[in-house]
């Protein structure tokens, strides 16, 4: 495909992302993460659920390879995010500011210094997002990018079938529910899905004195607020995982590679069985920091209505616990919940992490 896009019979030039060197480091301290071949998905499901299961019961992490999504067409969604960022003017910007506040949206852009990190440090964070779900006319995006809205709308409706299609139903198979089940949760027989985002996020540096307040994080630790977040495998050395034994340990990057988490919400319908993943970003190692860390995500939602409580399977009822002990919030007011309060909320301090509640339950911002 060449990078070029027509709209009104204009072609609009798309600058090429130059993906940056991976890091040289070798003191860094690698997670342990799984990996699924969906290209085995028919020939060998059985290995693939082991796995899944093990990746989702331990640490929440695994990555997939031989997911069908065209490499070059990864690569292009990143150009479209470069230009997102590089290409719009912070009036126009300002002009698609997020509800977040107001309504528990993101969809938008949220950017930089919205999120406190840590003793008055502000975030260096941009990031913006399309919903799936709802009317989105191209008009509701910024001049710059509607060219290519068609495009990045058409590559989500592709991961969704070849991705987070197959992944489900392997977990359906990890629960013991149904095939198919988890599936029918996030996109009804009409074709009405949850309110997916498909997110473009750009992290610029912290100064020195900043990262020496933060202790070099760049963004808490903490879960997602939805079902499965899906993350384009990019090469700036910046995320980390809670691993089972305390220790935060890096994601090394793997070409064309997905890199895939459970969220808030399929983990507590799992009741716990399914580890919501506690991870962050940090600054990266030395020879990476003259670079901005592009990234490129698709975060699955149930679809809306759906309450948080126990799935109907017999291992889900027997072995899982149920989190809510009074009223059970549903999937939407979940995550509108979540937005609203990240990064903003009054927390309790602690030493390793800060809290807050909502809905009841206890939800840690890890330093």
């Amino acid at each position: 495909m060449s990078d070029t896009a027509a709209t009104d019979a204009t072609l609009v030039p798309l600058p090429r992302w130059t993906p940056p060197p991976t890091t040289t480091a070798t003191d860094l301290d690698w997670a342990d993460i799984l990996t699924v071949d969906l290209s085995l998905y028919d020939t060998a499901r059985d290995e693939l659920v082991n796995t899944v299961s093990r990746a989702l019961q331990r640490d929440g992490f695994f990555y997939v390879v031989g997911h069908g999504l065209d490499p070059e067409k990864l690569s292009r969604q990143f150009s479209i995010g470069q230009l997102t960022f590089d290409g719009v003017s912070r009036e126009e910007k300002e002009a698609h500011r997020a509800p977040i506040a107001e309504e528990g949206s993101f969809i938008g852009y949220k950017l930089q210094n919205y999120w406190e990190i840590k003793d008055g440090v502000r975030d260096r964070i941009e990031h913006y997002n399309y919903y799936l779900g709802q009317i989105d006319p191209i008009t509701r995006h910024p001049k710059p990018i509607q060219p290519y809205v068609e495009e990045t709308k058409a590559f989500i409706a592709d991961a969704r079938q070849k991705v987070l299609r197959r992944v489900l139903s392997l977990v359906d198979t990890v629960l013991g529910l149904e095939e198919g089940y988890l599936w029918s949760l996030h996109e009804d027989p009409e074709g009405k899905t949850g309110h997916d985002l498909l997110r473009y996020m750009l992290y610029d540096p912290l100064t020195s004195e900043e990262a020496a307040r933060t202790n070099n994080v760049m963004l808490n630790g903490h879960t997602d607020f939805n079902s499965i977040s899906t993350l384009i495998s990019q090469p700036v050395t910046a995320l980390q995982i809670l691993m089972p034994d305390g220790k935060w340990r890096y994601v090394r990057h793997q070409d064309n590679a997905l890199v895939i988490n459970i969220g808030d919400q399929l983990s507590f319908m799992s009741g716990g069985i399914l580890k919501g993943t506690i991870h962050r970003v940090v600054l990266p190692p030395a020879d990476q920091r003259k670079y901005r860390r592009l990234g490129v995500f698709h975060f699955a939602h149930f679809l809306s209505g759906v309450p948080l409580d126990l799935l109907p399977s017999k291992k889900v009822q027997q072995e899982g616990r149920r989190v809510f002990e009074e009223r059970i919030p549903t999937t939407d007011e979940w995550e509108s919940a979540r937005i609203k309060s990240y990064g903003t909320a009054e927390l309790i301090k602690g030493e390793k992490y800060d809290v807050e509640y909502i809905a009841g339950l206890q939800v840690r911002h890890w330093h």
